[in-house]
């Protein structure tokens, strides 16, 4: 997170950073210059069923008040929650309601697709399970998607949704993605997706260093964290090389995990269980099967409230390597959101305004050959229309040059197409 130039402080003394390379810093003196104030970007603990569930349940109590929303969530939340803040709260919620036709819960799944400016689409499963059963759930998609359509995607999971960056060669029916997905299969499903995952690495290499696999020190000092990855990787390319093989001499098909290994046993069930909530993905499964948990598909003009947050989100939600910079749903652009009455009013017509135009686009004729040009251009008028050129248009209509239908008048070379 830092660059050439930046102080930083380290016990009594600043340091002024020269350049960050592979895993060393160059630093210098900053004689006592103050140092920039740090700052931290990291993933805290994932939210709990519990609190998922809670804050369900809120947005949804939110959404059934008529009226009153900013007191109701006041009387829920403690007057602890500002009243501003409650009502921005409400804004929100109805904003999210008004893009999607409803509220996503945990009895709710909602879909929502929309386009991006690079011409692909952003898909949003908006699913407030936690973090651990939508990382789950993000990357289970993400390896059905990628075995189906033969593409590796973008994909990103948070509290609230997943996100999956689609290309133009991704064509599907919007309702089917609810059915990617069978319960029976998914957890094989989610660990062909983990293994590829930095997750994998990080937590055979925490099990190996646990399981004295792997030292820590050597002759009384520490060996360095960049050995220790090789090392790692050297232990995990001799008890699961099919991890870290070259994909071309790879067979085809699933990759077949030694579970008989317990150190890669171990592994694939942190994974599973510590990083994400296999069980609750599950559950969520069989709820969409079983008519518990609703479905819902939405394919929107832009992004709803509800999918900003996912599409902003942190680096740490990332399920693929792609960096924050080269993500897909940079390409997302959409006006800031607006109250919903504003939104309603966006657009709207002024009727004098319309009036002013039209008096001013209407033909002005001075003569009977510019009459038949504008009704070359303007296709017909109307009899009532035409009554102040009655004279033009008699002495056309004599000619042949005007021709009368019901009560429409056409030139008599134009065409008759809308």
């Amino acid at each position: 997170e830092s660059t050439g130039g930046d102080i930083f402080q380290l016990g009594n003394m600043s340091w002024q950073i020269l350049r960050v390379e592979p895993g060393v810093v160059r630093v210098a003196d900053a004689k006592g210059a103050p140092p920039s104030l740090p700052f931290w970007l990291g993933e805290g603990p994932g939210r709990t069923r519990e609190l998922a569930a809670e804050i369900a349940t809120l947005r949804e109590g939110c959404v059934e008040q008529e009226g009153g929303r900013e007191a109701w969530l006041r009387s829920e939340c403690g007057r602890g929650l500002p009243e501003a803040a409650a009502s921005q709260v409400a804004e929100f919620v109805e904003a999210g309601r008004a893009a999607l036709g409803a509220v996503p819960t945990q009895k709710l799944v909602i879909l929502e697709r929309f386009f991006d400016e690079s011409g692909g689409m952003q898909l949003v499963v908006h699913a407030p399970f936690g973090s651990r059963i939508n990382r789950a759930w993000g990357l289970a998609l993400r390896k059905r998607f990628c075995v189906g359509f033969g593409f590796e995607l973008q994909a990103a999971a948070n509290e609230e949704a997943i996100v999956l960056s689609l290309g133009p060669q991704h064509s599907f029916e919007l309702e089917g993605v609810f059915d990617y997905l069978q319960p029976e299969t998914a957890r094989g499903v989610l660990v062909q997706a983990l293994l590829a995952s930095p997750m994998f690495e990080t937590r055979w290499r925490w099990n190996a260093q646990r399981s004295l696999m792997l030292d820590r020190s050597r002759n009384g000092k520490r060996i360095p964290a960049n050995l220790l990855r090789m090392r790692a990787n050297d232990l995990l390319a001799a008890a699961f090389p099919q991890v870290l093989a070259c994909p071309e001499t790879l067979p085809g098909g699933p990759i077949e995990v030694p579970m008989e290994h317990p150190v890669v046993r171990q592994t694939i069930e942190d994974c599973l269980t510590e990083a994400m909530d296999v069980d609750g993905f599950l559950e969520v499964l069989w709820g969409l099967r079983d008519g518990r948990i609703a479905k819902r598909a939405v394919d929107t003009p832009e992004p709803s409230a509800f999918a900003r947050g996912i599409l902003n989100s942190a680096p740490y939600t990332f399920l693929d390597d792609a960096p924050l910079e080269e993500r897909r749903t940079q390409a997302v652009s959409s006006r800031r959101i607006l109250d919903i009455r504003t939104a309603d009013e966006l657009g709207a017509l002024d009727a004098d305004a319309v009036a002013r135009v039209c008096e001013e686009a209407w033909p002005q004729p001075e003569s009977a050959e510019e009459v038949h040009e504008a009704l070359l251009w303007i296709g017909y008028v109307t009899a009532a229309e035409a009554a102040p050129w009655k004279a033009w248009v008699d002495e056309l209509r004599a000619g042949g040059r005007i021709v009368a239908e019901g009560d429409r008048l056409f030139a008599a070379e134009a065409g008759r197409d809308p």
